[in-house]
């Protein structure tokens, strides 16, 4: 729980460069009167990502969000589906670790700490339809046997020590190590690699080893379109057997990784509707979209 609070805070941080474009009334999408607070969080999305476009656009984006948003919420009701405690309880520790952070940003918008509350619930009401959907009894069901085939084979579970194949120069701009520095470095990571399979080291000591080194705190696990690591990093993961070590190059990064068994139970229920949204989730977008067909802005 405490590892995805964690990654949905790194992804929160994003909001801070948004603009203070909120609106200033509230709205409708069909009969439902939708809060100007909820309303501005949209608008202000729309806005980072329309910067370079007209207001038009903006509010085009804007209301399509909402709608997508009406839509969610509406077909949740409908199939008569609640949260657990267990989602509940998490839902209600991420608002309190956003607002916490983010209160006077949220507030500075025009979202106060019940509209983010209703905007984050909205997002576990859609993994919650998407697991109905696809369950047993669902619209369009999938066995557990399927979406754990498709986890072994295209998600991995490791530990990593990160370094970096880059410096400062006199003017704090970042540059590449020399080719000579590089090689030194890439001895020393695979020399860790070794050692760990040799049974006298491991990433703990990651440090020991170099300096500058990230060490992850507990097993990852990433499907193969995964964007927080570099392109290729999945890749060379596969490569090493499991319960091995190894070390590789991408770009200016330079890992060593111990790969971890994915095939547990305990790991694939953890990330089951993951694993469900990297199978499905293309699919399931289009089945939204045909929710909000009945929706507009008025």
């Amino acid at each position: 729980m405490k590892k995805r609070i964690t990654a949905l805070i790194m992804s929160a941080i994003m909001l801070l460069t948004l603009c203070s474009c909120g609106k200033n009334a509230s709205v409708r999408v069909n009969s439902a009167k939708i809060g100007k607070g909820v309303y501005a969080y949209f608008t202000d999305l729309a806005k980072r990502e329309c910067e370079k476009n007209g207001e038009t656009d903006v509010t085009a984006l804007a209301n399509k969000m909402l709608i997508r948003y009406v839509a969610v919420n509406s077909e949740f009701a409908n199939r008569g589906i609640d949260l657990t405690l267990e989602e509940k309880s998490t839902l209600s520790n991420t608002v309190n670790s956003y607002w916490h952070l983010f209160s006077k940003y949220y507030e500075g918008i025009g979202v106060s700490k019940n509209d983010l509350y209703k905007i984050e619930e909205s997002k576990c009401y859609e993994t919650r339809l998407m697991e109905a959907y696809y369950s047993e009894n669902g619209d369009s069901p999938m066995t557990d046997s399927e979406l754990k085939e498709f986890f072994n084979n295209n998600f991995v579970a490791f530990r990593s020590a990160t370094g970096f194949l880059t410096t400062v120069d006199e003017n704090n701009n970042t540059v590449s190590l020399s080719e000579e520095e590089r090689q030194k470095t890439a001895e020393v990571f695979k020399r860790m690699a070794n050692e760990i399979n040799e049974g006298v080291a491991s990433v703990d000591n990651a440090a020991s080893y170099a300096e500058n080194v990230a060490v992850t705190d507990s097993v990852v696990v990433i499907d193969k379109n995964s964007t927080k690591y570099p392109d290729g990093f999945f890749d060379n993961v596969k490569g090493i057997e499991v319960g091995t070590a190894g070390s590789f190059t991408v770009g200016d990064y330079i890992f060593t990784v111990t790969r971890s068994d994915i095939t547990s139970d305990e790991l694939f229920n953890e990330y089951k509707s993951d694993c469900l949204k990297a199978m499905k989730g293309e699919e399931f977008e289009k089945i939204i979209e045909a929710w909000t067909a009945a929706y507009s802005v008025n």
